[in-house]
C-alpha cells in the first residue's frame, strides 16, 4: 500500500511586536534636539519550511523495491543485498533514502513510516553502492557503503532506524560458507548496466563479455568499472565450458572490463578492455574476452558494417 501524504513543520516565527519604533541615546526633549535618533528594524518572521512529499508506510506494513536488472536473486546462489528503513520507535519516523551506483538510476524517496513499518531496497547487480539515509525532522544523516563483496550465498542487509537525535545504522549477514558462483555450460548471466537511454534509432548498445570456449571450468574474477573506478559489476564466477557472463551497456559511456584467472603455475593473469564512446553507433556491436586453453586471455570486438554517417549532413557542411 502506497499512500502519499504531505509533511509540513509549522512556522515556529511570529511577527514580533513592536514595542518602540523610536530609540533614543537619552530620554525627554533632549532626545529629539540630538538628532541621533534611530529607527529598529523588526525582525522577519521564520519562514515555513515547504511541504516534504512523503510515502506513508503503515504499522506493520512492508514495501519493498528493487534496484537493478538481475543477476541475483533471493532464492539463488547470489543472492541481493537488502537496504532497509526500519521504525521500531512509536513515533512515526520520517526519512529519505538516496541510494547511488556507478552506472543506472539507484533509488531516492522519502518515507513516512509508522510503529514497525519497513521499507526494504533490494539491490541485485553486485556494484558499488553508495546509500545516503536523512532524518527529515532533525536534518540528521548516515551513509553507508556497499560493494561486490557483500553479494554471495548469505542473505545480508543493512539497516538504518531513528537513533538518539541522528540515524542509527546496523547491518547482519547469514554465515553460510560460499564459493564462487557457477554459471552452468553453454548459460549466461546476463545484466544491463546504465541509464536505459539506448537503443534509440541512431546508436545501439554495445555488449562486453567474458566468455569460457574451452574445454574446462575456470574460476574468473572480474569487474566492470567506470573512469573513477567505480565497479559498476563485478564479482567471482566458475565458468563452465561455454559459459559467459554479459553486461549490455545501454548508455554511452566510457567502460573498462578488467578480468583475472590463476595460471596452473599459481600465478595470476589479467586483461583489461575498455570500450569507448566512439564504439557505440547505429551497428550492433560487442566486445568479448574469452579464456584461451594456455591459461591467458584474447579480446575480440565485433561489429555490423551499416554506415552510420549522415549523408545529407556532410554535404552541406562540405558545400
Amino acid at each position: 500500500m502506497q499512500r502519499r501524504t504531505l509533511l509540513a513543520a509549522a512556522g515556529t516565527g511570529l511577527a514580533a511586536a513592536l514595542t518602540g519604533c523610536i530609540a533614543s541615546a537619552g530620554d525627554g526633549a533632549d532626545d529629539a534636539d540630538d538628532g541621533n535618533s534611530t529607527t529598529e528594524s523588526t525582525p522577519d518572521p521564520t519562514p515555513t519550511p515547504e511541504p516534504v512529499e512523503a510515502v506513508s508506510v503503515a504499522t506493520g506494513e512492508r514495501l519493498t523495491t528493487v534496484v537493478g536488472d538481475g543477476p541475483a536473486s533471493d532464492d539463488g546462489a547470489l543472492k541481493p543485498h537488502h537496504v532497509r528503513l526500519e521504525n521500531p520507535t512509536d513515533e512515526p519516523w520520517t526519512a529519505r533514502i538516496d541510494v547511488s551506483r556507478p552506472l543506472g538510476s539507484g533509488h531516492a524517496e522519502t518515507y513516512e513510516l509508522a510503529r514497525d513499518a519497513m521499507v526494504n531496497v533490494s539491490l541485485r547487480v553486485p556494484a558499488d553502492y553508495e546509500v545516503t539515509v536523512t532524518d527529515i525532522d532533525s536534518d540528521a544523516a548516515a551513509t553507508e557503503s556497499v560493494g561486490p563483496e557483500d553479494f554471495d550465498c548469505n542473505r545480508s542487509w543493512t539497516a538504518f532506524s531513528p537513533g538518539d537525535g541522528g540515524v542509527s545504522v546496523s547491518g547482519a549477514s547469514t554465515r553460510m560458507a560460499c564459493g564462487p558462483r557457477v554459471v552452468a555450460a553453454d548459460d549466461a548471466v546476463t545484466v544491463a548496466l546504465g541509464d536505459g537511454s539506448l537503443p534509440t534509432e541512431a546508436t545501439k548498445p554495445h555488449s562486453l563479455a567474458v566468455a569460457n570456449p574451452t574445454d574446462a571450468a575456470e574460476v574468473v574474477e572480474f569487474a566492470y568499472e567506470t573512469p573513477a573506478g567505480a565497479v559498476a559489476f563485478g564479482g567471482a564466477y566458475r565458468l563452465e565450458p561455454g559459459a559467459r557472463v554479459e553486461a549490455s551497456l545501454t548508455e554511452v559511456r566510457e567502460v573498462t572490463l578488467r578480468v583475472a584467472r590463476r595460471s596452473d603455475s599459481g600465478d595470476e593473469v589479467s586483461e583489461a578492455v575498455t570500450v569507448e564512446e566512439s564504439q557505440f553507433d547505429c551497428n550492433a556491436s560487442n566486445t568479448t574476452v574469452s579464456l584461451t586453453d594456455d591459461g591467458g586471455f584474447e579480446a575480440r570486438a565485433l561489429s555490423t558494417l551499416m554506415f552510420c554517417g549522415d549523408a545529407d549532413a556532410k554535404n552541406e557542411s562540405s558545400a
